[in-house]
């Protein structure tokens, strides 16, 4: 009897468990968690810019710094090209009412957005490969290029800053 009493617990306490655990992955999921989860994911991007370009001016002395964080932005590529759809589900842009930048234009010329994300992944990988050789005009020419890349997305796809 007792035994058949503990298999109950057992198993009322794995049911539970599961709807907690499925409860905490639809939260995790809300489109305020993704905004800011995304805010995160493309500051991080703008910081490894910042200090990449940083050293290429020679405001900073870390030039041995660059390559690991070109190396790193390269990463981050391919992460937002692999994850655009997760990273920017429908429902979490401006016209939701989201405290994003995105606007729904993103979601309008989608195919046009993944092709933007393909070009950072394919200027940040270039900049992690010439960030290894240290030239810093080549460098900064790469950078130049990446920066470009970048501008064309937020132009289109992202609220102007007042």
């Amino acid at each position: 009897m007792l035994q058949r009493f503990a298999g109950r617990i057992a198993a009322t306490t794995l049911v539970l468990a599961t709807a907690v655990g499925a409860t905490a992955a639809f939260a995790a999921d809300e489109p305020a968690n993704i905004v800011k989860y995304r805010k995160a994911f493309m500051d991080a991007n703008g910081a490894h810019i910042s200090m990449i370009a940083a050293a290429v001016k020679g405001e900073v002395s870390f030039t041995d710094e660059i390559a690991p964080h070109a190396q790193a932005l390269a990463e981050q590529a391919k992460l937002l090209t692999a994850n655009l759809k997760q990273l920017f589900p429908e429902g979490t842009g401006k016209a939701e009412g989201a405290d994003t930048a995105a606007l729904p234009v993103i979601w309008e010329k989608w195919s046009d957005f993944e092709q933007h994300a393909q070009k950072l992944e394919e200027e940040s990988a270039k900049l992690a490969e010439v960030a290894q050789g240290g030239e810093m005009a080549a460098i900064g020419q790469q950078l130049g290029a990446l920066g470009k890349s970048c501008g064309g997305c937020h132009e289109t796809f992202r609220e102007k800053k007042s």
